[in-house]
């Protein structure tokens, strides 16, 4: 059974302070999490002076990767510990309660991205989800989503198969056919999938 937001803002909560660390010995659907950071900064690379959006943004560490010197860095989180901990390491961020469905930001961005977070969207609201986030977005400005997804249905199994104990079933993790559907359905164009690690994916996609 797939969790609540509300179990899902409990979780990251209850996470926030021991995430980064955790995360340096990722397992499971999460294995490799912090190789498919770096290599994701490799295929979007950030122009100066740009205005980035990261949904999801935890305690900051994707969209410090990401940025640049002057880079305008805004982001919003479901958990409010995370935001917490992601103001202390990063002071300069422009940070706010809130989730793709409902970003709680009246801006528009050069870049929205977000990195293991589109699979906690309820997967009925996930065409709701991107048409928010095309909207958020400038004309050619771009979107990066960096998620646990799988090519079908069979290497979804075949995942299940490999993780084995460590599966979570209480998440519902993207069908590359499926989100590219989606994105194409909301509007956006030049979409290009790239995986990133055993279980991850990158897809970027422009609003033209």
């Amino acid at each position: 059974m797939l969790r609540s937001s509300k179990e899902t803002k409990e979780l990251f909560n209850q996470w926030a302070t021991s995430y980064d660390e955790d995360l340096e010995h990722a397992s499971g659907p999460l294995y490799g999490y912090q190789e498919s950071l770096d290599l994701a900064k490799e295929i979007f690379p950030v122009k100066k002076g740009a205005k980035l959006l990261d949904i999801g943004i935890g305690t900051g560490a994707f969209a410090n990767l990401l940025r640049l010197k002057d880079t305008e860095v805004w982001g919003i989180d479901l958990s409010e510990a995370m935001i917490e901990q992601c103001q202390v390491k990063h002071p300069d961020f422009h940070l706010k309660v809130g989730t793709f469905i409902d970003p709680n930001v009246d801006e528009t961005f050069d870049y929205v991205v977000s990195s293991f977070c589109f699979h906690e969207v309820n997967p009925e609201e996930r065409e709701k989800a991107l048409r928010v986030t095309h909207q958020l977005l400038k004309t050619h400005g771009k979107l990066l989503i960096l998620d646990i997804m799988f090519a079908s249905n069979r290497a979804v199994e075949e995942g299940r198969q490999s993780i084995g104990k460590y599966w979570d079933s209480s998440e519902d993790y993207s069908i590359i056919g499926e989100l590219d559907e989606k994105l194409r359905k909301v509007g956006f164009q030049g979409i290009r999938f790239i995986q990133t690690g055993p279980y991850h994916w990158g897809v970027v996609a422009e609003k033209r």
